[in-house]
Order: structure tokens, then sequence, then C-alpha cells
């Protein structure tokens, strides 16, 4: 006879074995950008649904909204401090999210300021400090999106650019020519020879670059012979790479030439050590993963138990964890593939925590019979707010990050299949 217990402990599974799924997908298949964002985003609405309607409506009418609202805050506040936590013990690598916080906080602490930029340059290091001072006064900042065209071969020449953060496509005509990085220079043979812009400059990522208006440049120009120096450098440079290059082709994709990162600012870091995914690697641990995995799934495998009886595999709880769980276990077990986890390794972890998760249910199901209405209430509210900031974290940043303003109508999707199933739209 199947007792209550027994249908916790299977329903926790049930609810997390789209990890394993994701996980073993993950070995043989790289998803598209678009299709896992339509998922996580599809996941996020129906996870959002169910906060609503299975557990804040509820936490509010066996309760009130006091202890619906001290629940979620505090539950809130011990998802994000556990995370960090863990993630400083080396568990950063459970989510591609998770990872890119931990590069962001570790590698990037601080904006470089512009003096960096061109400490960093090798165009312009060789600059005394004084004739860099000037220099970093007169520049102007300049952001760009991707496909923003920055110069346009024809048109008379308006600015010299300084690149600080991004890659930028030179064309001639339709032909491409090189690619552009952090650090280097463009724009100033125009300048210089008073002609027409001689090539096209498309932003490929995001970009933050500096630049000089004509007066300013020929101003400094004449104050600093060491600029004058490097500018016909970089010119002889550029002329013999564009020798080298005319029959190549550009490159179909900037997934291998642009890091990961490079959204975020980070280009700088990755061009100096290229280690630098290796060396997160080795300051991950597989135990922290691991714990860090299931605090993610702790709160819903909590709710589950809860809320567990012979009748509600159906619930829009339950179906809103298992779709929730597919996106983010493939792309993080795709994430730790790539860092050079073994594929057991991975596919244990995410067993484990499959398994973990039914006694974590049975652990709900169990508090569920022992505590007080109010308690319990309070147990779902906190375990509510730690689901909802992991959202808030993880999987819609990513999501959007993925498939951009898209994902819009997949959340949407997502959430209206989560009402209509707390509704007794499969009842």
């Amino acid at each position: 006879m199947i007792t209550v217990a027994s249908a916790a402990f299977f329903q926790g599974i049930l609810g997390a074995s789209s990890m394993a799924l994701g996980a073993l997908l993950a070995m043989v298949w790289k998803p598209g950008r678009q299709v896992s964002a339509a998922i996580m985003a599809f996941g996020s609405g129906t996870l959002i649904a169910a906060l609503a309607f299975e557990i804040a409506s509820k936490v509010y009418q066996k309760s009130n909204f006091w202890v619906l609202m001290a629940g979620f805050l505090v539950g809130g506040l011990l998802f994000t401090n556990l995370s960090r936590y863990i993630d400083e013990k080396g568990g950063f690598l459970r989510k591609p999210a998770a990872s890119r916080r931990y590069v962001v906080e570790h590698y990037q602490t601080r904006p470089l300021s512009l003096m960096e930029c061109l400490d960093s340059s090798e165009v312009l290091q060789t600059l005394p400090e004084a004739e860099k001072s000037q220099l970093a006064q007169l520049l102007t900042p300049h952001y760009a999106k991707p496909g923003d065209c920055l110069c346009q071969e024809g048109d008379p020449g308006d600015y010299f650019y300084f690149i600080a953060v991004g890659i930028a496509d030179v064309y001639k005509g339709q032909t491409w020519i090189s690619r552009l990085g952090a650090g280097e220079i463009f724009g100033e043979m125009s300048l210089l020879t008073n002609e027409p812009r001689s090539a096209t400059v498309i932003a490929a990522t995001p970009m933050e670059l500096y630049r000089l208006d004509p007066q300013n440049f020929s101003q400094v120009l004449t104050q600093s012979p060491h600029l004058a120096l490097a500018i016909s450098r970089t010119l002889a440079r550029r002329l013999r790479r564009t020798e080298e290059v005319k029959h190549e082709q550009k490159p179909e994709s900037l997934i291998e030439q642009v890091p990961l990162w490079e959204p975020l600012g980070l280009s700088n870091h990755w061009q100096q050590e290229n280690s630098t995914l290796e060396k997160l690697t080795q300051h991950s641990a597989p135990m922290a993963i691991l714990v860090g995995t299931l605090l993610d799934n702790i709160p819903e495998a909590m709710v589950i138990g809860m809320n567990a009886n012979l009748h509600s595999f159906g619930s829009a709880f339950l179906f809103a964890v298992f779709i929730s769980n597919f996106p983010e276990a493939l792309s993080s077990a795709f994430g730790m593939k790539q860092a050079g986890i073994s594929s057991h390794r991975i596919l244990y972890l995410w067993l484990g925590v499959v398994f973990s998760s039914g006694l974590i249910a049975i652990a709900g199901h169990w508090l569920q019979g022992s505590l007080s209405d109010t308690t319990v209430s309070l147990t779902e509210a906190v375990a509510g707010g730690g689901m909802l900031a992991m959202l808030a974290s993880t999987m819609m940043p990513e999501a959007y990050e993925l498939g951009g303003s898209s994902v819009s109508y997949a959340t949407i999707i997502g959430f209206l299949m989560g009402f209509w199933i707390s509704t007794g739209g499969l009842g």
C-alpha cells in the first residue's frame, strides 16, 4: 500500500527527475541559445504562477499577509547569502549565472579606470604618464550595441577611437578585413589625411569606447611625439595585416572568438589570462557544487513534501518544478562539461540531487504533520521566497541573456499554463 510519505518521496523525485534528463541530454547535445532561452523562460513563467497560486495564495488564506511577507523576505535573504557562501567555497560552477557572478566579483571587483585601460593597451601603454594623463582628459566615453556602425566607409573622419571593452569587425566594401579588440585604436587615418573613411567598422559585441574629435586629436598629436610614433606603428601593422588577411574569411560566429564574459566587460582579463576558466575549475569543489545544487532544489522539494497526497501528481507546482529544473540542469551540465568535469561525475551529481530531493520531500511531509499550521505556512513562505530569489538571480536573467526580449512570450505562455493547471484546467 502506498503511504503519503511514499507519495512525497516519489513526487520529490519526479519533480527533480528532469534534472537528470537535462544533464543526460547535455552530454550529447548542445542546445541553441533560443531553445535554451525559451525553455528557461517557459519554466520561469510556470514557476511564478505556481508560487503565486500554490504557495502565496494558500499561505495568505491559512495565515495572513504578515506571515507571507516575513517568510518570503527571510527565504530570499537566506537563499541569496547561502548561495554566495557556497560560491565562495567552490560551488559556483553549478550554474552559468553563478559562474559569471563569481567571475565578476573576483576578476572585476571594480570598473577599470580610463588610465588603467590605457596602461593595458599595447598601442598606448608606452606613452609617458604625462602624455597619457593629457590624453585621458580629452577622451570622451561612447557606448555601442552589437550591429552599431562606428565608422562608415566613404564618410568624413569625425573621431579617433580607443576600445576599452568589446570587439568590432572591419569591412572594406562587403569584404571582412579584420577584428579589433580591447586596447586597440581606429579612425586615426582619415583624421591624419583629411580623406574619407577607408573602411567600415561595426560593433560585434557591446562596446565601451573613448573618442577624440579632430581638434583635440590634432592638439594631442602635436604635443605627444610618443603618440605619433605609436599611431605610425599601428598603421604599419594594420597595412601588413591587411595584406595577410586578403584571403581569410570572417569567422562564422563569435562564440569561439568572444569569451562568454565579453558582454560583462571582462575581455581584458581574459586576454591577459587565457587559463582563467581552467583556474576557476581548479577552485571549484564537487561537494560544494552538490550542496549548492541541493540549495537551489531544497525549497521546492520541501513544498512538494508539505503538500503531498495520493492524488497530487498533476498539481501545478509539481509540473512547474519539473519544467523549470530541466533547462537549469541542461545549461549547468553543459557548462560543467566545458569546464572539464567528467560526464560520469556530472551524471552522478545530478542523480544524487534527484534522490536527495525525494528525501527532502519526505522531510517536508514530516514537518507538515509535526508543526502548527502557522509554522507550516511560514516554512512554505520561506521556501517560496527562496525560489523567487533563485528565479530573479539566475533563471530569468540567463533566459533574457540567451534569448533577448523574445523570452517575454515564452514566460507569458508558461505563466498562463501554470495558472490554467492551478485553477483546475487539467482537473
